[in-house]
């Protein structure tokens, strides 16, 4: 007999295992009748929690792959009249959709929703900006699921690095007061910051007993705003602010309103519909806020602006007088303020804006001192011009006012004017 089993578990040792096995887990059935109750929970549970586990990765990897906001929008399939449809099969190169976002949303106030598809294109290129198009289905019979695209003016791109839709109410009028639609805003950002503002608003290009077409556009542009420096979109009054940099050694700024003609419901122009209407204001102004230790900055550009920057506020923090040396610190304790542009005290101008702004680099090449920073210039030439607002009277400087700064005691301070030859 042992013979017999010493043979047996040479030969087959899996299959003596296995019934070790089972004869063991009977004996301990036999001795804890409960056991069986605890393995299969024991069991379940481990299945279950293997499930969530690979489900979790599988979004995780779509997330991470596609970059969508929503599982739902990693398959980028949705419901049409039963039928599915893969928005990543319909364009030609299917690294197109690699980005791919889709918004099923209602872009012009019917029954049912659209779907905003935005993808990426010049895949060669480092930016690999994004183009978008609506896809509806409200035409034919069977229905046709029918491209109208996001064409910004001049053809060109709707974000650089990443994009997003709202939907918004801008325009108060609409093309049929009993099914409204409401504007798309299309934000493009570059490093974060949302550099891109496109609106388009949906207008019915044909009858609907037409075949669909997009000539002219079904989402024509009535806004494209674009600013190295950020756009802002303020929704209670329509108005739209665009930062564009300016004299990138200084960090400032040209920052321009927009606001929405009511009338037209468009920001673009009339004369010539792919260029916006001029900005209702203008001004200069500091990228990033005016710095804290203003009167310590290297550009005298900069001190010159944060000077009028302090002329136009109730309570300037630094005091005006601060920014000031020689002639141009005695007119101003002179009360002389027709000396720096102004025909009144300060405190009696409201929303005073330093609208152009330049500074002369080769001033600096003239005249210079020696430190032990190396050489230091000491003088520099800053020539601006400014309007402002007294009561209701519009002050504005007829010629540009043209400032000699000098270097005194490790500062720049404003000195004197200066007509420029």
């Amino acid at each position: 007999m042992t013979e017999v089993l010493i043979r047996l578990i040479e030969q087959r040792p899996g299959w003596v295992a296995l019934g070790l096995i089972i004869v063991a887990g009977l004996i301990l059935v036999a001795a804890y009748p409960r056991i069986i109750q605890q393995i299969w929970s024991w069991l379940l549970g481990s299945i279950i929690l293997t499930f969530g586990f690979l489900v979790l990765g599988l979004l995780v990897i779509q997330v991470t792959r596609y970059r969508i906001d929503t599982p739902l929008r990693d398959l980028a399939l949705q419901l049409s009249k039963h039928e599915l449809v893969d928005f990543r099969n319909i364009l030609p190169n299917p690294d197109y959709a690699r980005d791919m976002k889709v918004y099923p949303v209602n872009t012009d106030g019917d029954d049912h929703s659209e779907w905003v598809v935005f993808y990426r294109f010049e895949l060669s290129d480092g930016r690999r900006p994004y183009a978008g198009v609506v896809y509806d289905y409200d035409r034919g019979n069977p229905p046709v699921l029918f491209p109208y695209r996001l064409i910004p003016p001049h053809r060109d791109y709707l974000g650089e690095e990443d994009v997003n839709l709202e939907l918004m109410d801008v325009v108060s009028q609409s093309e049929l007061s009993d099914r409204p639609a409401m504007e798309l805003l299309v934000s493009g950002f570059s490093g974060g910051l949302r550099t891109d503002l496109t609106i388009f608003r949906h207008t019915r290009n044909s009858f609907e007993w037409e075949p669909p077409r997009d000539i002219p556009p079904r989402y024509p542009v009535i806004g494209a705003f674009r600013g190295d420096g950020g756009v802002r979109f303020d929704p209670a009054t329509k108005r739209v602010t665009v930062f564009n940099r300016y004299l990138e050694r200084s960090q400032l700024a040209v920052q321009a309103v927009y606001a929405l003609d009511e009338e037209r419901g468009t920001y673009m122009s009339q004369s010539d519909p792919a260029q916006l209407k001029p900005p209702i204001s203008q001004r200069v102004t500091f990228a990033f806020g005016m710095p804290p230790d203003i009167l310590d900055t290297p550009y005298p550009e900069k001190l010159v602006l944060g000077f009028y920057e302090m002329l136009g506020r109730s309570s300037p923090t630094p005091d005006p007088r601060e920014f000031l040396t020689g002639q141009a610190l005695l007119e101003y304790d002179r009360g002389n303020f027709a000396y720096f542009g102004l025909s009144t005290a300060p405190g009696a101008i409201t929303d005073l804006r330093v609208t152009s702004l330049q500074y002369y680099p080769e001033a600096e090449e003239t005249d210079v001192l020696r430190s032990p920073f190396g050489e230091q210039p000491r003088f520099m030439i800053v020539s601006l011009t400014i309007e402002a607002w007294k009561g209701y009277s519009f002050i504005r400087s007829d010629k540009p006012i043209e400032w000699i700064t000098t270097w005194v005691n490790g500062r720049w301070k404003i000195d004197h004017r200066h007509t420029l030859e």
